[in-house]
């Protein structure tokens, strides 16, 4: 597996073991807020925990204006982490 699809697979992992909803899984498709009960404290949480995982610095707001489902943080770190491995 690459490292594109490692990190979304763990990212969905993480999504889903932070989730107030505790879901069976975390799919792609599941919506945060109304899937997974996911609040502004929650978010923060999270935020917080994928920095830590993935060695990221801060998170630039506009990148995360937008994420709705779990698929789409997934993606957006997948290209953070890929981009900090390969900067060419």
């Amino acid at each position: 597996m690459q490292l594109y699809e490692q990190t979304v697979v763990r990212v969905q992992e993480i999504i889903g073991d932070m989730s107030p909803a505790k879901p069976e899984t975390a799919g792609p498709e599941l919506i945060l807020i109304d899937d997974l009960g996911y609040d502004s404290i929650h978010f923060l949480e999270l935020a917080l925990a994928l920095e830590a995982e993935f060695n990221l610095f801060e998170f630039d707001e506009e990148q995360a204006v937008g994420m709705i489902t779990v698929g789409d943080v997934a993606h957006l770190i997948a290209k953070i982490v890929v981009a900090a491995e390969d900067p060419t």
